[in-house]
Order: C-alpha cells, then structure tokens, then sequence
C-alpha cells in the first residue's frame, strides 16, 4: 500500500476513535433524549418547511437516536474522505485530508441530528468535483444548501471569484436545479418561495444581540411578538442601521475565533468536556492556512459565504463547519507571508473578542433538564436545574420547567405555583408560561383564577385556545 494511503487512513482511524470517546463523553447530555434543535428535525415535517429540508430526510432513516447520531457523525468523516480520494493522492494532501477528519468541530456537529455535517460533506464534494464539471459543482452546493440554507449567499458572492461567466453561470444553473423543486413545493404549500420558513428568523435573530443571548423557550417565545418575522427583521435593521452594521462585523469576527461562540447549546463548554478540545489547534491551523490561501476560486467563494452568514445572521461553530472544506481546499495555496498575520488575527480575536451574545452558562443543563422532566424523571429534572442554578443559569425556563416537576410529582402546590410566578415575573407576555399556570390552577380547583390565566394565553396566542377549552368553557 502506498505511503500515502497509510498516513490517510492511520488519520481516518483516528478520527473514528475520537468521535466514539467524545460520543461516550457527552452521554451525560445527550443520553437518549434529543436537544432542542434536534428535536424539530426527528418530529419530521411537512411542507412548507420551517427549515432547511435535507436534514428532516435524513433524520427520517431511523427512529433510535443513537443510529442517527452515528450515521451522521459518520458523515462528519466524508469532507477528509473526499479531500483524499477526488484530489491527487501525494503526501500533503493525505496529511490534510486527515487533519479533517480529526478537526473537533465538525467532529462534534456530526455527534447531533443536525444540517451541519451533511451540509460541510456536499461542499467537500462539490469542491472535488473538478474544474471541468461546474453545472455538477453547482448541483452539489445546492444539495448543501438544502441543509444550511444560508449556503445559498454563495450566488451572489461567488459572482465576484468564478471565471469566467460561462462557469458561473452554470454553476448557478446547477445550484438552482437542487433547490428549484423544493422552492416550488414551499411555495404551492402556503409557504414563501424559499426552502425554508426560518430565514427571516434567523436574518432578525441576528438583528439583536438580546435576541441572540435569549435562549429558546418561553422568554424567546415573548420576544416573538405578533409580527412576521420579515417585519421584525426590516424594522430592527432600519431602526438602528449602523448599529446593524456594527454587531456584524462582531459577528463575523465571531466566527473566525476559536472554538467559537454557541446557540441553543452550549457548545465551547460541551467541546472542552470531551477530548475534541486537544484538536482545536487544527482548527485554528485550518483557518488561518486557508484564510492565507485565498484566490479566484469556489473554495474562497464559500469561505466569503461563510463570512457573509455570519455578518447577516449569526456565527455558531456548527455554521462554521458547514465551511470548514473550503478552508481546508484553501490551505493547499496557503502563503506564509498571509499566513502568519491572519494566525496573529485569529489567536488575538480568540483571546480578546467579548463576544456579547455568549450562550448563557447553565442552558445545557436547563434543556437537560426539560428533557429528563419530558420522560418523567422529576428527580434527575430537579437536580440538572440545581447544577445549572450553581452554573450562574437566570431564566423563565429554570422556573418553568422546576414548576412543572414539582406539580407533576405531586409536589407543593404552593411551590409550584410560586415557581410559574416566577416565569411570568421574568416572561410576562408568554403565552405558554399562562398555560402552565392556567393548568396547574386548574387542577387544584382554583377554576376563576385558571380561566383568567387561560384567556390570558389565549390572547397572547389564539391557537391555545383547543388546549384550553375545557378551562375557558367550564361552568362556573
């Protein structure tokens, strides 16, 4: 065998290593159960999709949560594999390769039934397709962007990196030939004509750095307001336009640190309990050799999409390993003139950046504990929502769901209702902190006091009212 396949598949081999002990290692969390993103993929979906479709497809191959998170951790290892197999096999490239396939975040997006891994491996086949076969490079990135919708700023970016405009432009036809169909279906199904409902969202989510601090739950919920989220993303843009400008650039510096900042999870933190936070250093090498090896090409295209996301919406290490076979593409041109000052950036962004929309310390233990309360384990609820009080975690949803446990354990009634008052002190105008009190009133009698609270969540959302009924329509 030649040289150069056994440094390849010695580096492979230990990429299946280190994501089977970081998989063992986050079984404290993971467990079983599903965390808050990964939940809206394993429910399944109709169209018009709330988002990007790949992944509810992909999601549907199993039932058993440890099946999916293997298949797509395996799929984590495709990039190095198609950096190895679709590009001249010489020394370097299978040193490269491999240090994709051990690079800690993508390794770690694949650990979650999540668009991350399965979008990052499109990408690297679309950047191994050749030169000479646009129309499939573009088919391939538009199957990318099926998973990461935001991969779709690539047309216009790219505009500016391929040559000549024959290549572009059928580069674009192939991207269009992936999505088209879905943006159809979106649009004949009630939907916009996207491939997903949450790029307003996401665009007005990364308006704000309230927004992006606030978790999801019922604070997130009130922030949400009546309006579409078009509006509120056009209306917080125009309000404070330079500062729009600002929080961008933040953003974007964001996503060049390392590990990088979170969303929804807390993912440094998850990172750094696992053996994945002794191969940060790839990452950073990975960066900084492929930011050095920029050019007229798809692969910087896509690293400057990257980048654009991130100015836009918001930067997440599982959105910047979408990107990460670019940059690796990138680093076969690095310059060590480029490359040292762009290592100097990176290292002092990662050591100096305050990032203000940090995930706030203790959430993985709150949705631990939302999932524990889920599968009727009060006890286990109310201990991970203790671990996540002692991390410095102040928000509705600790008091929520610790209200919860207690009324459904047969807990104090008092109590309970102190904790859900507590929610509504912080989340006045949720609909579903009303529920909760709404129910747990309900249930012990208090009948004038639950209708109140069930009006009250109706009218905050007027699609609670069937869950309600037999509270809004007692007799009394």
């Amino acid at each position: 065998m030649k040289k150069e396949y056994v440094v390849f598949f010695s580096f492979l081999l230990l990429g299946i290593a280190v994501r089977i002990i970081a998989l063992n290692q986050l079984d404290w969390f993971f467990g079983s159960n599903l965390h808050v993103d990964e939940i809206t993929y394993t429910a399944g979906d109709s169209p018009p999709f709330e988002r990007p479709p790949g992944t509810y497809l992909l999601a549907g191959v199993s039932t058993v949560t440890t099946v999916l998170r293997s298949i797509f951790s395996a799929i984590s290892l495709i990039p190095a594999l198609a950096l190895f197999l679709f590009r001249e096999k010489n020394r370097n490239n299978s040193i490269l390769a491999g240090v994709l396939a051990l690079e800690p975040t993508l390794a770690f997006s694949g650990l979650q039934i999540l668009p991350a891994a399965p979008a990052a491996a499109f990408l690297a086949l679309a950047l191994t397709a050749g030169k000479s076969r646009p129309l499939l490079t573009g088919w391939l990135i538009g199957c990318a962007a099926l998973f990461r919708g935001e991969v779709l700023l690539f047309l216009p970016v790219s505009i500016f990196f391929i040559r000549p405009a024959r290549k572009y432009i059928a580069t674009a036809g192939g991207i269009l030939i992936a999505v088209f169909p879905v943006m159809l279906l979106n649009l004949f199904s009630g939907g916009p004509f996207s491939i997903a409902e949450n790029g307003p969202l996401n665009l007005w989510v990364g308006s704000s750095w309230e927004l992006l601090e606030t978790p999801p739950g019922i604070e997130f919920e009130e922030l949400m307001g009546s309006s579409s989220f078009t509006d509120n993303a056009l209306s917080s843009i125009g309000d404070d336009f330079s500062g729009w400008l600002g929080r961008g650039v933040v953003k974007t510096a964001a996503f060049l640190s390392i590990p990088g900042p979170g969303r929804n999870i807390e993912a440094p933190e998850l990172l750094d309990s696992t053996i994945l936070k002794f191969l940060l250093p790839l990452t950073f090498l990975l960066i900084a050799l492929g930011i050095s090896g920029s050019g007229k090409n798809s692969a910087t295209a896509l690293v400057v999409t990257g980048l654009a996301a991130a100015f836009i919406f918001f930067p997440s290490i599982r959105h910047r390993a979408v990107f990460l076979p670019a940059l690796a593409i990138s680093s076969f041109r690095f310059r060590w003139k480029i490359a040292a000052p762009a290592a100097l950036l990176i290292a002092a962004i990662s050591l100096l950046l305050n990032y203000p929309a940090d995930v706030r310390p203790g959430l993985t233990q709150v949705q631990l504990a939302q999932n524990q309360l889920e599968s009727g384990n009060f006890e286990a609820a109310l201990e991970s929502l203790n671990r996540a009080e002692e991390e410095g975690f102040e928000g509705a949803d600790m008091h929520s769901i610790r209200g919860a446990c207690i009324a459904s354990s047969g807990g104090d009634f008092h109590e309970a209702v102190r904790e859900f008052g507590l929610a509504l002190e912080i989340a006045p105008e949720s609909p579903t902190a009303w529920k909760n009190m709404a129910a747990l009133l309900w249930n012990y009698g208090y009948t004038d006091a639950a209708v109140y609270a069930a009006e009250k969540a109706v009218s905050l959302n007027p699609a609670l009212r069937a869950e309600l009924s037999p509270v809004l329509f007692c007799q009394r």
